[in-house]
């Protein structure tokens, strides 16, 4: 038997094992297969569906919506009655402390 076939072979049992909703060792015991034999012929398809399921990437066109630069906007949080302008290049650890004392008061 050539590898090609041998490998048909093991595909349908493999597939036939899925379908039939046994463990391995049910199925194996029901179909005189040896189970460490089916334990690799699972390992090796299962592997090849993994490998053929891996992410792949697509490449998609941005384009900015913006109106002005991305220096020139600002958020503003509201605490209250408070306001704070967070403007780009914000010491973040400092914002933080900030909203923090104001959030306790």
């Amino acid at each position: 038997m050539t590898k090609a076939q041998k490998r048909i072979e093991w595909k349908a049992r493999f597939d036939a094992w899925k379908a039939s909703g046994l463990s391995v060792a049910e199925w194996c015991r029901v179909e005189g297969v040896k189970d460490h034999q089916m334990y690799y012929w699972i390992r090796r398809f299962e592997d090849e569906i993994d490998s053929e399921s891996e992410v792949q990437w697509l490449a998609v066109d941005m384009q900015s919506e913006t109106t002005g630069h991305i220096s020139d906007q600002s958020v503003f949080i509201h605490v209250g009655q408070l306001s704070i302008e967070v403007r780009p290049g914000t010491n973040m650890a400092l914002l933080s402390d900030v909203v923090h004392v104001l959030h306790k008061q």
